[in-house]
Parts: structure tokens; sequence; C-alpha cells
């Protein structure tokens, strides 16, 4: 079988459409639409940044460009993946080829005489050892029989933070499950709440649920939403981007850009960019009202609805209180600040995009009253200690303050 690392083109599709070849050349990559997606009616861009053009993109320097990088695995996966292929970090061409058709998304690359992986079906989880599981499915070759590829592992907080998507056949559908780090014993239950608590608050979520192992393990399963069921019960795969990914930079970008760039790119996409802004900046207030402090770019995406074609914000993922770890400062700055934010800095914000002020006052009166009426779910996380949840509470009251 053909060494990953000789792969010299990978086929892309959008899709179920074949959409053209990226070709490996000794200063970056090549990107040639074929004819028949460039011809067809149904996509008029293969992403939101790259259009169909009848000559071929040509990549400089880092050999992907920024879309393709974000294709790939973070944290403890993306090293697992460059151990298990035996090639560098820079090798991304190499580790995107190895990363399977199930990257996030509807943008894939299949190599020629690779065989393709297939996503892992979870046994009952009662029946098995979520660590053991995720180590078997590591060693038994990432790239023929392994787990599909994920981004999205919260870095920032936790280099080993352990995060792989699983399909559940009976269900027919597909799912990301978390596991505790060591270092953090109650960082699925802490995720958890933090989803319940937007749910709670108006703020679209993904689903999710606490499971639990042979050995007692828990595990959060949380269902994707780039994958819907279709009519003929076949999985369809859905158009979504990160904000590293739209703005067409690299995903060691994602701590520097900022929210301004990031709403700047969203109001330039949206079907509807002043409710897709409004939303946004309801995802920043609570996420600092709640103490996360890695909303950072990787964790704000915009899909195409399939039914529709809209474009459009995704559900909230990857919500933490990392203010419990020490993490107290935003991600990404709002006009310079990542802390001590005040209603007037989010209301000045709102107006540079063209939302009303009376708007603005509206949707954060009910978002601080939704937050204040359930902020219990914050404090009954699982384990916190009575010294933790008087840092919590003081927080809250005091950001609380800040944005009345």
């Amino acid at each position: 079988m053909t060494e990953l690392k000789d792969v010299e083109e990978l086929k892309i599709f959008r899709g179920e459409l074949f959409a053209g070849i990226l070709h490996r050349t000794q200063r970056g990559c090549e990107l040639t639409f074929d004819p028949s997606f460039f011809k067809n009616p149904k996509y008029q861009t293969l992403t939101y940044k790259i259009k169909k053009q009848e000559r071929p993109y040509t990549h400089h320097g880092v050999n992907l460009p920024p879309f393709f990088a974000g294709l790939l695995p973070e944290g403890l996966r993306f090293k697992a993946l460059v151990s298990e292929l035996k090639t560098s970090e820079d090798d991304l061409f190499t580790l995107l080829a190895a990363s399977g058709t199930r990257v996030i998304g509807d943008v894939y690359t299949v190599a020629s005489g690779i065989k393709n992986r297939s996503a892992v079906e979870i046994p009952k989880v009662s029946q098995i050892d979520f660590y053991e599981f995720f180590q078997q499915n590591i060693k038994a070759g990432l790239y023929e029989k392994g787990d599909e590829a994920i981004a999205g592992v919260q870095e920032k907080l936790s280099a080993s933070m352990i995060s792989f998507p699983v399909r559940a056949a009976k269900e027919n559908k597909s799912y990301i499950l978390k596991l505790n780090p060591k270092d953090k014993p109650n960082l699925i239950f802490n995720e958890y709440q933090c989803l319940r608590l937007a749910k709670k608050c108006g703020i679209e979520v993904n689903s999710a649920k606490i499971v639990y192992d042979k050995n007692g393990n828990g595990g959060l399963l949380i269902e994707r939403f780039d994958r819907v069921v279709a009519e003929n019960n076949i999985i369809q795969k859905v158009h979504q981007e990160d904000a590293c990914q739209f703005l067409d930079r690299y995903p060691a970008d994602k701590y520097r850009l900022s929210f301004q760039e990031i709403c700047t790119g969203l109001h330039e996409l949206a079907t509807a960019p002043a409710i897709e802004t409004s939303k946004a900046i309801q995802l920043y207030v609570f996420s600092y009202l709640i103490g996360n402090g890695d909303l950072h770019a990787k964790n704000i995406s915009l899909q195409t609805n399939p039914d529709t074609g809209r474009i459009q914000l995704t559900p909230a993922y990857d919500l933490i209180c990392t203010y419990l770890y020490k993490d107290r400062k935003m991600a990404i700055k709002l006009d310079g600040r990542d802390d001590n934010l005040k209603r007037q800095h989010f209301v000045d914000f709102g107006l540079r995009f063209g939302l009303k002020e009376k708007a603005i006052h509206h949707f954060l009166d009910q978002l601080l009253e939704k937050v204040k009426k359930h902020q219990h779910l914050l404090f009954e996380i699982p384990g916190l200690s009575a010294k933790e949840e008087t840092l919590l509470r003081e927080m809250t009251d005091s950001r609380f303050q800040h944005l009345r």
C-alpha cells in the first residue's frame, strides 16, 4: 500500500461531488478544479473563501492553505498522528492525507491507494473502559482503522484533553466523546453544566449527556451538528468553517484574532448579518459571565444550512468555565480588552456593526436575567470545593455589576 508520505495528490470532495485535485509541490501546493465541479451549479464555491475558477490556485509557503490546515486534528490527537506517521508537524499535506474523510464539515480529501478510514462504532458504554478504548484506536493505525479526525481540543486549557469522534450505528448518529484528563477530573462535568446553562439562557448548543464506562469513568457524549440525517436515512455532511478558516488564517492564529476581525468576517458572509452578529455578541457576553477564557477563533464557526442555504452561526460548543483553572481573561480581545468589560463596550461594538442601541440593551438585559436565574448550574459542577464555589460566585457577581 502507498506510504502517506509519498502521496503527491489528494482528491478533493465537497459533499458527494468530486471537486478537484490538491497537488503537493516543492514550494507548497496547487489546487485544480475538475471541469464537472466548475460547471455544476449546486455549489458556487468550494469554501467561503475559495471560489471556483478555471486556472489552478497556487499556494506557496506552508504546504497547505489555511482552510485545509484547519481540517487537521489538534492537541493530543495531532501529536499521536505525527508520531504514527513518523513525519514532522510541518508536513501538513501528509497529515491531511491521513486525517480521513470525516473531518469537520463537508469538504474532505481522499488519497489514491490509501484505504479510507471508517468511523469508530462505540460498543455499549457499560462494557468498555473509555481510556483503553481511546488508546486502542490510536494504536490500531490512525489512517487505516482509526477514528474520524476532529478539531476542537481545548489546548489552552489542557494539552492532554481527550476528545474523539464515534458513531452509534443503531442510532445512525455521529458523536464526539470527551474524557477527563488526569489533571482535571471534573472537566467534562464542567463543560456539561456550561452547556446546560447556555441552553437555559437561549443560546443554541449541541445535545450532550454524561455516560459511564464499566469502571465508572465518566464521558461527555456530544452529538455532532455538522452531520444530519437525510430523508434516505443517510448521514449528510454540513458545510462548516471556523473563524480561522473563513478569515483565511492558520489555526495558530486562533488566539491572535480579535473579536472585531471575527465579527467583520461573519458580517460579510452571514445571510442575516445583524442576527448572527447579535448571536456572536451574546456568546461572548455569556462566555465572559461564566468565566470561559477559551472562546478562541476556532470555537466560533459558521455553517450553511443544507435545507435553506442560509449561512449562520453554528450552535455554541466547547463552553467551559476556565476561571476555575486560573484562566481568567478572554481568549480573544474586544476592542483591545480581555477583562473588566462593561456594558457600554458591547453597546459601542454592536453599534459599529449596524445594530440598534435599543436592540443591544434588550438582548443584554434578557441574557443577564436568564444567567442570573440559572447560574446555580455553574455552582453545581460536581467536585467543586467550597473555596471554588466562592471564587465563582465572586467572579459572576463582579461581572454582572460590570454589565448592568
